[in-house]
């Protein structure tokens, strides 16, 4: 597959490509021969693109739970594989400090300059080159978010300050719900002047696009008949999914739904072909298709969840997506381990 990204892509196109959570997440806390087979795993598959030109770096985003630590962030970043540039994203505000600063510029690892809640989007150069991600404000998710003229404008010295400091800068808009990422990330390219004729076409498109959906807005009406209960649990679960998705799962046909066991302590379930456990002991959720993947990190339910939770009893489903809704944070989105 990397090949094939090598071989179709454009001549001059980049790619930059995040560590596995096998790495970040899983594995991080004990550093070690499994920590570093998996790193030399990883680097060997992005071979073809680093040979080429064609791999910008490799992001390491850490888990918010992963506080200042010099010593183990140290060995971490000893053990990266050479001949990779590295851009690192922590989410705990412990990692603000002078020392931080002095231990990536020793590996020469670009701290990734954010725009988010956990974090205030500081300005720090740390490598020869920069790495941004904007990922939205506000409450959950961040991801839905779509930042006005103002708020991009707001970033332009920034993004200045950062390109006059090194010779390359990556940014990335991971608002990417609703395609709010497409228009912003065009729209900033604009007001730096950066546009192509094609991206010029492609940035009326999006926002073509955006004032149609906010004309026709994803209605979820039709769907909240059949009592106080049923309108609560829908409600509770447009926040944890986001409406698009919700509205997703209801078009989801029952057959494909199969419920083994659904109670205030467990659910075990199966849509067409891909699993579901969910644990309230352990506040574990257990789930295999490609969108959970992703929800790993946006921390939102997918629509196969959401059919279940709208097919069992809406007893037991409202108790489980309150319990979510309050802590979220403390919930464990996991897949099957293989």
């Amino acid at each position: 597959m990397v090949m094939g990204w090598d071989r179709y892509s454009p001549r001059n196109f980049v790619f930059n490509a995040k560590l596995p959570q096998t790495i970040t997440h899983e594995r991080l806390e004990a550093l070690g021969k499994p920590v570093e087979e998996e790193l030399d795993k990883f680097a060997n598959l992005m071979l073809p693109l680093n040979n080429s030109g064609k791999l910008g770096c490799l992001l390491i985003q850490l888990p918010p739970r992963y506080k200042y630590d010099p010593g183990h962030l140290e060995e971490f970043l000893s053990l990266l594989p050479h001949g990779f540039k590295y851009a690192i994203e922590f989410r705990h505000k412990s990692w603000l400090r002078a020392e931080t600063w002095k231990a990536l510029s020793k590996y020469n690892v670009a701290y990734t300059i954010v725009d988010e809640p956990l974090l205030p989007p500081e300005v720090h150069i740390t490598a020869d080159f920069a790495y941004m991600r904007w990922h939205g404000r506000g409450q959950r998710p961040w991801y839905d978010y779509h930042y006005p003229e103002k708020e991009l404008r707001d970033w332009l010295p920034k993004v200045r300050e950062v390109e006059d400091s090194v010779k390359t800068t990556y940014g990335y808009f991971n608002n990417h719900f609703h395609g709010y990422a497409v228009e912003n990330g065009l729209s900033i390219l604009k007001m730096l002047d950066r546009l192509t004729p094609a991206q010029e076409e492609a940035l009326k498109h999006s926002r073509d696009h955006l004032k149609k959906a906010k004309e026709k807005p994803v209605g979820l009406g039709e769907f909240t008949r059949g009592g106080e209960d049923r309108a609560t649990l829908v409600e509770i679960l447009g926040t944890l999914m986001g409406e698009t998705r919700l509205a997703r799962s209801f078009t989801i046909p029952d057959d494909d739904v199969k419920v083994n066991e659904a109670n205030v302590r467990v659910i075990n379930a199966t849509v067409r072909d891909y699993t579901l456990r969910m644990d309230m002991l352990s506040k574990t959720i257990v789930h295999d298709c490609g969108d959970w993947e992703r929800a790993v990190e946006t921390r939102q339910l997918c629509k196969h969840i959401g059919k279940v939770l709208l097919t069992i009893s809406e007893k037991v489903a409202l108790q489980w997506v309150s319990a979510i809704q309050e802590n979220l944070d403390g919930w464990k989105f996991q897949q099957p381990k293989k």
